[in-house]
C-alpha cells in the first residue's frame, strides 16, 4: 500500500489527484529503456556502459525538460 502511494505521488501533479502526462510518459519510457537494456544484456552477454549512460541520461534530461515546461501550467495550491 505504501509503494502505491509513493508511485501515485511521483506520477500526479501538484494537486495529488490528477496524473501528469509528462510524468507518466517518462515513467513508461524509463521502464521500456531498462527492459530493452536487459534484453540486450541477455542476448549479447555484454553491456556498453558509456552508451547506456548517454542514452539513459538523454532520456532523463528530456523527461525533466518536459516536466519543467509543463510545471508552468500547473494550478497553484
Amino acid at each position: 500500500m505504501l509503494l502505491l502511494t509513493i508511485i501515485k505521488d511521483c506520477l500526479t501533479g501538484i494537486d495529488g489527484k490528477t496524473y501528469d502526462p509528462a510524468r507518466v510518459y517518462l515513467a513508461a519510457a524509463v521502464a521500456v529503456f531498462l527492459a530493452g537494456a536487459l534484453a540486450h544484456i541477455y542476448a549479447t552477454k555484454s553491456l556498453d556502459f558509456q552508451a547506456f549512460g548517454i542514452g539513459f541520461g538523454a532520456l532523463l534530461a528530456g523527461g525533466g525538460f518536459g516536466i519543467a515546461s509543463k510545471a508552468k501550467t500547473e494550478p497553484q495550491e
